[in-house]
């Protein structure tokens, strides 16, 4: 048995060696400048780039970097009035907020003395409940 091992070892290294002789002799054919060794490095940076534009975008997009307070802090709803206004309604604690939202400051626009519940709220579902919706209809 332990002839065996170490005609296992023997072999795995033997073959490794070689590969590697193989391998550097190959890497010393080619010019480490080629254009197809630039294009390779190029598309590789471009692609990884790329990807982390895309994370910081979904991170963006479903509201990862605005959790604050340890929930405590949160926006329930908001709608774009123009390019660069919005009213959002924000829940602190118990209280709910309606303000308004420009490039320029925040303005408090009313203090809901009784506060939305979430059936009353739009639900961040609901374009997805339509999309199954209409899917099915199409299917029928």
């Amino acid at each position: 048995m332990k002839k065996l091992w170490l005609l296992i070892l023997g072999l795995s290294l033997s073959v490794t060696s070689y590969a590697a002789t193989e391998s550097a002799t190959h890497s010393l054919n080619q010019s480490p400048l080629s254009a197809l060794n630039l294009l390779q490095t190029l598309f590789g940076l471009l692609l990884v780039l790329a990807c982390i534009v895309a994370v910081a975008w979904l991170l963006k997009r479903t509201n990862h970097f605005h959790a604050a307070a340890n929930g405590k802090l949160k926006v329930i709803a908001g709608i774009p009035l123009g390019t660069r206004e919005r009213v959002i309604l924000v829940q602190i604690g118990e209280e709910q907020l309606l303000l308004g939202v420009t490039a320029q400051q925040i303005n408090t626009l009313h203090k809901l003395e009784t506060p939305l519940t979430e059936t009353e709220s739009s639900s961040p579902n609901e374009f997805a409940n339509k999309l199954r919706q209409l899917m099915q209809r199409g299917d029928a």
